[in-house]
């Protein structure tokens, strides 16, 4: 069936190491996954076609027009996704914070937000705000002088 052995050994139980530990035999089985969800997919429309049609809540040229609009949202395997997500961003900031020295000799604050936090222009925005709320709420102290902030200049 494809499913790795390190899923089947009860001895070790489930592994919550470092996303770079997954083994090939983790990456086969999501794509054996992966391509078993898009023949199910298929099965799905044909079996919902062939209902629809027989108990002719739709006819066969609405199918047509409908089918192409059908997706199905399958469950990920979330705690792989969410590992590396938070690894990749744990070393984005060691990057940033090995970086700061630079900022404003080599690189500006601008350039690490969007090329190195990967931050879009959206988010900076959002961001700023947040982090200017914050401030005025007292949630956290400003990196600068209170004087110094005003609603002009970026975070």
């Amino acid at each position: 069936m494809n499913v790795p052995v390190s899923r089947l050994e009860s001895s070790q139980g489930f592994n919550l190491g470092r996303s770079s530990e997954i083994t090939r035999d983790e990456l086969k089985f999501t794509k054996f996954v992966q391509r078993l969800r898009k023949k199910f997919t298929e099965l799905f429309n044909d079996l919902l076609k062939t209902q629809l049609i027989l108990k002719k809540v739709i006819s066969e040229e609405d199918w047509n027009n409908i089918s192409q609009n059908l997706q199905y949202d399958f469950l990920q395997d979330g705690h792989f996704a969410e590992l590396k997500q938070s690894e990749m961003m744990r070393d984005r900031i060691a990057l940033v914070n090995e970086m700061r020295d630079m900022v404003g000799k080599y690189f500006s604050v601008e350039y690490m937000r969007k090329n190195v936090l990967k931050q879009s222009e959206s988010e900076i925005q959002e961001m700023d705000k947040q982090i200017k709320q914050e401030i005025d709420d007292g949630i956290i102290s400003s990196p600068f002088g209170q004087a110094d902030i005003d609603d002009d200049t970026p975070i």
